[in-house]
């Protein structure tokens, strides 16, 4: 079982959620990761929220609708900037199907550390 704790924290003006190989994609963990995200996406000096997306299987419809909602929802608390970081095609599969999001800059990386530059620059 994976600590929601683990997953969803904030360094420095970034949320940050790690989404590790053997998360489960569940309508509760969903629930649990978003109730997490907003708790830390009130925080006054977060402006920028990265996805880490280390999970081994193809992502779903139901993972780029609860993608979309979670930058929608970030807007709500003043984040404008979401760096996607994973390796091969998962990060332009994700961007492509959430699409464009007004008022949301959406940047793709391979790493973490290239996203914590974006994020801190």
């Amino acid at each position: 079982m994976v600590d929601i704790k683990d997953v969803l924290y904030v360094d420095g003006n970034v949320v940050i959620a790690e989404f590790p190989k053997e998360m489960e994609l569940t309508d509760e963990m969903f629930a649990e990761v978003n109730a997490r995200f907003e708790e830390l996406a009130a925080r006054p000096t977060v402006d920028t929220h990265i996805s880490n997306l280390q999970m081994e299987g193809a992502l779903n419809g139901d993972v780029f609708a609860r993608a979309q909602e979670a930058a929608e929802a970030g807007k709500e608390f003043g984040i404008t900037s979401w760096v996607i970081v994973s390796e091969g095609i998962k990060k332009m599969a994700l961007k492509s199907q959430v699409g464009e999001i007004p008022d949301v800059d959406i940047s793709l990386v391979d790493t973490k550390a290239e996203a914590m530059d974006l994020a801190t620059s």
